[in-house]
């Protein structure tokens, strides 16, 4: 019952980790919006899991424009009537890495415009509509690369180590209102993403790309996305509700190895 008939809105819900949660979420009777770019992405998502029951739309949004976010929520909170639980997970992980000083200004502002504005506004308006029920609980996706920095990532490091921060001052801003705010930290999971780098390899520049995510950490594999979307839906029930404001780190051990 802790997620009967109440309300998710998950960004980049489409697919990988965002999709997983809602599958999660909805098993447990959670009406569900999910957001995404990709429109034709979207409703095969929204088809597949209407298999589960009939209580979830598909939003399509750019979250770092002011006014997508803006009519998203709206948009969530018109279909079913309030605001329990987020899920601010969309990001910008696919840009081709570059030093520092090839980097282009509009590459960098690209991908904060996602990774750490996207995020702000997401929480800003989710906000607002939770405190006018009287809380609710929210996770931001985070990055391992904002705990272990790799060469060629620095504007992604920067704004996904930025949602660790951000995550914690909200978390302190709003915690006597009833709304919790915590970060989760995936490792290398194998969602779409993580499949289309090995497309575009050799069947052996595949399998040695796989054996150095595994081997680098304890477990030995790649996450699966229903393994983070599992820490995800923990954060979010009540089962959470003396955590507020910390960055769980789902990783199968890469970050205390490293």
């Amino acid at each position: 019952m802790k997620f009967y008939n109440k309300v998710a809105l998950i960004t980049g819900g489409t697919s990988g980790i965002g999709y997983s949660v809602a599958e999660s979420l909805m098993k447990e009777g959670t009406k569900v919006a999910i957001v995404g770019r990709n429109s034709e992405k979207g409703e095969k998502a929204l088809q597949k899991l209407k298999e589960i029951h009939s209580d979830v739309i598909y939003l399509s949004a750019d979250i770092s424009n002011s006014n997508d976010v803006r009519k998203m929520v709206r948009d969530t909170v018109t279909s079913f009537g309030h605001l329990d639980f987020a899920f601010n997970n969309a990001s910008n992980a696919e840009g081709k890495p570059a030093l520092t000083h090839e980097y282009s200004e509009d590459d960098f502002d690209k991908m904060m415009g996602v990774t750490i504005k996207g995020v702000w506004l997401c929480l800003k308006y989710e906000i607002q509509e939770m405190l006018k029920t009287g809380g609710g609980s929210i996770v931001n996706t985070s990055s391992l690369d904002a705990l272990i920095c790799s060469a060629g990532t620095t504007a992604y490091a920067a704004g996904k180590s930025g949602v660790i921060a951000l995550t914690r001052a909200v978390a302190q801003e709003y915690g006597s209102y009833g709304i919790r705010v915590n970060t989760v930290t995936p490792g290398a999971i194998r969602t779409p993403m993580i499949e289309r780098k090995f497309k575009d390899l050799t069947l052996e520049q595949a399998k040695l790309l796989e054996g150095k995510y595994s081997n680098s950490n304890a477990i030995g594999r790649l996450g699966k996305p229903e393994e983070t979307a599992a820490a995800v839906t923990w954060l979010l029930s009540e089962e959470a509700s003396y955590i507020t404001g910390q960055n769980l780190i789902v990783d199968g051990g890469v970050s205390f190895i490293h």
